[in-house]
């Protein structure tokens, strides 16, 4: 079950999927794919097994036929690093979608050749700005003016989970302070920024189905 959370008046909804959706604007936010990332280690001689892109891109494109979505930001690092075939077969994936419009966040890994993001079918942006007040970007901006939010990726945010017979579980979450929300990275080989649950912050574990609030 997703959690709503309302921010300037605006509904955004936390996915267990790792990802947001914001109906009023017909929109899907994700961060940190870092497509490439296992292709991008095989180069350097490390074994890993490679990264099975069908399944990846199956899992952005049950949320985009299941939501009512005319456009997907990605809020940076959606490539892992320097340009292998990765990016190609991602790129005849975006050609699935004719009618949507994608939107990418530049984050610190996003270092392929200008030319070859100018020729994608994504659009590239420092931030974007939504009426509401609200900002989307890979990494917190500064100074930003009083009562703007800013909806960001970059930490890959984790929490810990106590169940039943003392047993405890790292697992991703979205993660709320003052007036800045991090998305946990969407990619599955990511690694987890563990944030600690404090009285001035607000954490969203992703627990299989559901995203719920650590109290």
């Amino acid at each position: 079950m997703a959690k709503k959370l309302i921010l300037n008046g605006l509904e955004l909804f936390l996915l267990p999927q790792k990802v947001v959706y914001i109906p009023a604007h017909e929109m899907l936010v994700v961060s940190d794919w870092h497509i490439g990332k296992l292709g991008h280690f095989r180069k350097a001689g490390i074994f890993v097994p490679p990264m099975r892109l069908e399944e990846e891109f199956e899992r952005l494109e049950l949320l985009l036929r299941d939501l009512l979505v005319k456009k997907v930001v990605f809020l940076g690092d959606l490539f892992h690093s320097d340009w292998n075939y990765e990016w190609d077969e991602f790129q005849l994936f975006l050609q699935r979608f004719p009618s949507l419009t994608f939107t990418l966040t530049l984050g610190n890994h996003d270092i392929l050749p200008k030319a070859i993001l100018e020729r994608s079918l994504i659009e590239l942006k420092d931030y974007l700005l939504l009426p509401e007040g609200i900002v989307l970007s890979h990494e917190p901006i500064r100074q930003l003016d009083k009562g703007i939010y800013n909806v960001v990726g970059h930490l890959h945010p984790g929490c810990e989970v106590a169940l039943r017979g003392r047993q405890y579980y790292k697992l991703p979450c979205f993660y709320l302070e003052d007036t800045t929300l991090t998305l946990p990275a969407f990619g599955r080989w990511t690694g987890l920024y563990m944030v600690p649950k404090r009285h001035d912050n607000r954490l969203f574990a992703v627990v299989g189905n559901d995203v719920l609030e650590l109290t």
